[in-house]
């Protein structure tokens, strides 16, 4: 089968491009043949990728003037789109026409008036990428498909020596807790709560280091180092270079390290449709602090869940869940006073949890039994003979 993939371009280290790139690998292995029409990280002509087909950009946001072009010139039998599915209201009902499978974002409850529209407008399948995202498809009356995401469990996977780590990039006599979350929007991952939880246990505790994998500067976000300064941690936070992280330069590796060295992963947001950096911290091992609400409560492992209070997405027109400060600082407290037999343990369990979602195991377990039943049939018509003169 041809399919084509309607996300961001797989040589993008986004969350989304890391996912494209698994997917280009995972379809592949299972025999069909894979292009990606890439609405971000490439413009002005195709180009052939590791032997794929990667199409570019048109001049509208998420390439609602080129993905139907896109899918009839090279003849997908299937469309997969990657994406907030609400963002290709423009063009739904041209993708009735196509056969289109959305694996989207769901990170609200009930599902987002806008999703539910273009879905049934496009006629799309639909493919959750969460339990929870399952629930609300559920509820608004449709019948979906779920995949997981996935992680590269060759790459991302405990450090060969953690303490050597730490000493090399400076933080082996600290207790270190992470932040990687993108910074496009002044709510969702709850730079504020998180930030000020730190600052009340590094008062207490000066030896503790949050170590922040983000754009710092984003005019759609917050000012990260001026965040700090406020909240008086400037002196405790190491923030990831931020030209290298805007010109592709950091490959998985080198997250994987940086994940990795940390004692504990903090993803307290107000909603996640999946979380990704849950699963890349604990298949490095490393145990994870999340919001109880949305896909965030089904993919912690058996970390440690931060409670919060409803808040409501005029956006979406849905609940979301707001973490509560007090009980990030609890979690953070629990996590800085555990003991290295208890550490241990929580580091072990959280890398047999991301072994579920090694990008092979995905591959055969949910999309090959899934991409079987929709193989197209095979036409019953007897072909005409063709007039060669």
């Amino acid at each position: 089968m041809k399919i084509l993939i309607h996300s961001n371009g797989p040589m993008v280290p986004s969350g989304y491009g890391r996912q494209t790139k698994l997917l280009l690998s995972q379809l592949s292995s299972l025999g069909h043949e894979v292009a990606v029409s890439a609405f971000h990280g490439l413009s002005g002509s195709a180009i052939r990728w590791e032997g794929h087909t990667i199409l570019p950009a048109g001049r509208e946001p998420y390439g609602t003037d080129v993905l139907v072009p896109h899918a009839l010139t090279w003849g997908a039998d299937l469309v997969l789109t990657l994406m907030d599915f609400w963002k290709l209201a423009p063009i739904a009902g041209e993708l009735a026409h196509l056969n289109v499978a959305a694996w989207l974002p769901i990170d609200c409850n009930p599902l987002g008036k806008a999703d539910q529209f273009v879905l049934e407008r496009s006629k799309a399948h639909p493919i959750a990428m969460s339990q929870f995202g399952a629930r609300q498809l559920t509820g608004a009356g449709m019948v979906p498909a779920f995949v997981p995401h996935s992680v590269d469990t060759n790459i991302f996977k405990p450090p060969a020596d953690r303490d050597e780590l730490r000493r090399e990039i400076g933080v082996d006599d600290r207790f270190v807790i992470g932040i990687c979350a993108a910074n496009s929007d002044a709510l969702r991952k709850a730079w504020p709560e998180q930030f000020a939880a730190f600052a009340k246990i590094h008062k207490a505790h000066p030896e503790t280091l949050l170590m922040v994998h983000s754009q710092a500067h984003n005019p759609a976000g917050f000012n990260l180092a001026q965040l700090a300064d406020d909240m008086g941690i400037s002196d405790a936070v190491m923030m990831s270079e931020e030209y290298a992280q805007n010109a592709g330069l950091m490959p998985d590796e080198m997250m994987a390290a940086w994940f990795g060295a940390l004692d504990v992963l903090s993803s307290c947001s107000y909603a996640e449709a999946f979380g990704v950096p849950l699963i890349e911290a604990q298949a490095c091992g490393t145990p994870v602090i999340a919001t109880a609400g949305s896909a965030m409560s089904e993919n912690s492992g058996r970390g440690q869940a931060v409670h919060g209070s409803k808040f409501w997405n005029p956006v979406h027109r849905a609940w979301w869940t707001r973490p509560n400060v007090d009980d990030i600082v609890k979690a953070y407290y629990k996590a800085y006073r555990a003991s290295d037999a208890h550490a241990s343990l929580a580091r072990t369990e959280a890398f047999a949890f991301a072994q579920g979602f090694d990008s092979q195991v995905v591959a055969l377990e949910y999309w090959g039994p899934l991409l079987e039943r929709a193989e197209p049939e095979p036409s019953s018509e007897v072909p005409e003979e063709e007039d060669v003169f």
